[in-house]
């Protein structure tokens, strides 16, 4: 038998409990108004800030699953990465400095050298 939930009456709510409550309707709030159309009509029917906080992390980030899965993926693309023929260094420089930057948000970092030697081997004869 699952216990069953009875809220308190908020007139009974002790001044801890008041300052909770109060503190959660201020983030709540706070997180309501900085979201766009899709994601509030995602989060509208939780009751707290952290249930919110959570459903939109998910909506953001995805689960940690999907964030593995697309580490491997970026892993690979730099792993993979070629400048194509008649691309201008412009272009080439653009496309790995993305690559690096995503790795990064999905904390998979490389040393400052590496990743320097790593585009400049990508770099087809014609810019080098």
């Amino acid at each position: 038998v699952q216990p069953k939930f009875v809220q308190k009456d908020p007139s009974q709510y002790s001044k801890s409990e008041k300052e909770k409550v109060s503190l959660d309707s201020g983030l709540q709030l706070i997180l309501i108004e900085s979201l766009d159309n899709v994601i509030y009509n995602n989060i509208i029917n939780y009751e707290t800030a952290k249930q919110i906080w959570e459903k939109i992390e998910i909506l953001c980030e995805g689960t940690e699953e999907v964030r593995s899965n697309q580490r491997q993926i970026l892993v690979s693309q730099y792993e993979t990465f070629m400048a194509k023929p008649k691309e201008s260094i412009t272009d080439v420089f653009e496309k790995y400095n993305k690559l690096i930057n995503d790795l990064q948000l999905y904390e998979k970092y490389y040393e400052t050298h590496e990743v320097i030697l790593k585009f400049l081997l990508t770099l087809p004869d014609h810019l080098k």
